[in-house]
This record gives structure tokens, sequence and C-alpha cells, in this order.
């Protein structure tokens, strides 16, 4: 008898062309497997994976969407013994990419190879948070990509240009245990992955599976310094860059005192003045490509 996959797919998310076409081939290529393929609505999904997940106990669970459909179904999931195989269909596939998954033929050779793993998560004020969470430049950047009518990656360069001439940095206090520090930054990133869905490198030394996340803030000046961290992302050298500051640890409290908006995982959530972070050690299996960046 055939194992049974549920595939979770998105239709809505990213922009590539004949997704039912390659959902087909991925089905065609896992004859070994009995898939079901659930297509989101946008209607209490979480809800009705979590129903499918109690009356069938999958152990794996195919995710064809962006970084947001990851983090719904592994909120739908948690608790349950199962692990999550990445699609990257999304307009920003961040996870997929921190994991090395580039391409559906990725998630497949993953899958072949049986390179799964327990991941830390975080935790931002209640809500989990699989990869990234940033206050600033970048979550404006999301908003104004929500709130437009284009998708996929164009779009999202085309905001990117028109929003670098409003810059501005924010004023964040991060206590880390009984420490507390004040700093400026354009961007305060909270990094528990490594990449953006760009593959710009954001956390070069982070690992999803060390017990530690990251809080990086990044206040670049005029168009010299943001052509040098520009070329530092893409070239994972941040650390030499004198307007970068890192910290390493378990939890973090910010008070964020100008009210930067932020995301989770690409996804906007506001802009609370005081926010909590926590890692969550080992919560939940993912499957990566066999490299050192997972």
């Amino acid at each position: 008898m055939n194992q049974p996959i549920l595939f979770v797919l998105n239709p809505f998310s990213g922009d590539l062309p004949d997704k039912d076409e390659m959902v087909g081939t991925i089905c065609d290529q896992l004859p070994a497997y009995d898939i079901e393929v659930w297509k989101t609505t946008g209607v209490k999904d979480g809800e009705k994976i979590r129903k499918l997940v109690d009356e069938t106990p999958y152990e794996l669970i195919l995710v064809g969407g962006g970084d947001g459909t990851v983090k719904m179904v592994a909120e739908a999931v948690e608790g349950k013994k199962c692990c999550l195989l990445p699609i990257p269909f999304g307009s920003a596939n961040g996870l997929a990419t921190c994991l090395g998954i580039e391409s559906w033929e990725d998630s497949l050779s993953c899958l072949a190879a049986e390179t799964y793993k327990p991941m830390d998560l975080l935790e931002v004020n209640g809500e989990a948070c699989l990869h990234l969470c940033d206050f600033g430049f970048n979550a404006d950047l999301i908003r104004k990509f929500e709130d437009g009518d284009e998708r996929g990656m164009m779009a999202y360069f085309k905001n990117s240009l028109s929003s670098f001439f409003e810059l501005k940095p924010y004023r964040f206090e991060v206590q880390i245990g009984e420490e507390k520090q004040w700093t400026s930054a354009k961007m305060l990133v909270i990094a528990n992955g490594t990449k953006y869905g760009t593959g710009a490198t954001i956390n070069p030394d982070g690992r999803m599976d060390d017990g530690v996340f990251e809080v990086i803030a990044l206040n670049p000046q005029g168009m010299q310094e943001w052509m040098e961290l520009t070329y530092a992302l893409l070239k994972k050298e941040l650390k030499v860059l004198d307007f970068v500051q890192t910290w390493s640890c378990s939890s973090v409290n910010l008070v964020n005192a100008d009210r930067a908006a932020f995301h989770v995982d690409g996804e906007p959530v506001g802009n609370d003045e005081h926010v909590q972070v926590r890692i969550r050690k080992r919560e939940l299996c993912l499957y990566y490509m066999d490299s050192d960046e997972a």
C-alpha cells in the first residue's frame, strides 16, 4: 500500500504559469505515494488542514506556495508528527531558499535523499515565525506590495526602487537578558534563517537548528553605503560593514519606539511598540538540501 501524503497547493501565490501542470508532473514522479492535492481558498485554510491531518495521520506534507503558505501549514500541524517539504511556488520563497530549495526539482531531490530534520521556530508576540521577521524598510516594501495590484518579483523590485528615497532610521531598544541598548536602524531583522527569497544573505552564520537566532540592525547612510550593503548581502560579507550590528540570543525584548511596520515570514503583522521574540527549539521537521546552510 502506498504511503499517503498531503499536497497543499496555494493557487494564488506567485506568478508561475501552469501550476496545475507542474503539480501533475510532480505527482507523476512520485508513484510510490498516494497523493491528495488540496487547494487553499483563503477561507479558514488552517482549520481545514488541521481537520485533514486529524483524520489522516500524514507523515509528509508537500507545500506548494510561498513563505506564508508554509507558515500557515506549519501552524496547522503544530504538535503532529509530520514533516513539511516546501515546493517554491510563491512570490517570496525565503524559507525554501534558506533550506537550499530553489525549484520543485530540488524538492523532489530532498525527498529522494530523505534529508530532513527538526528545526527551530521563533515566536514573535505569540505568533510563529519560521525564518525571518523584519522591521522598517523591507516591511514597508511588503506593505506596498500587498496594497498594490501587481505580483511577482518584478513588482517587488519596482517598489524597492521607489522606496529607497523614502528611507529613514527607526529607533529600537534591544534588551537581551538584563542588558539594554538603543540603536537606530533603517531595517532591523530577526533572523532564524539565512536568506531572503531573492538569495540575499542577511545572516551568513545563521543556522535553523542551533538554538539561537540573530538580531541584525542595518543603518546605511546615503547611496555609497547602500551600494556597499547590497554587495555585502550578495557576497555574504555583512559582518565587515561598520553600520551593521548583530546580536545572537535565544530571546529578546524590543521597544519599537517609532512604531516601524514589521512582517513575519513575509506577512505584514502591524507596528506594535513592544515585541517579544523567543526561540522554540527543534519544533518543526523540514526537508532541506544537504548543505551547510540549513
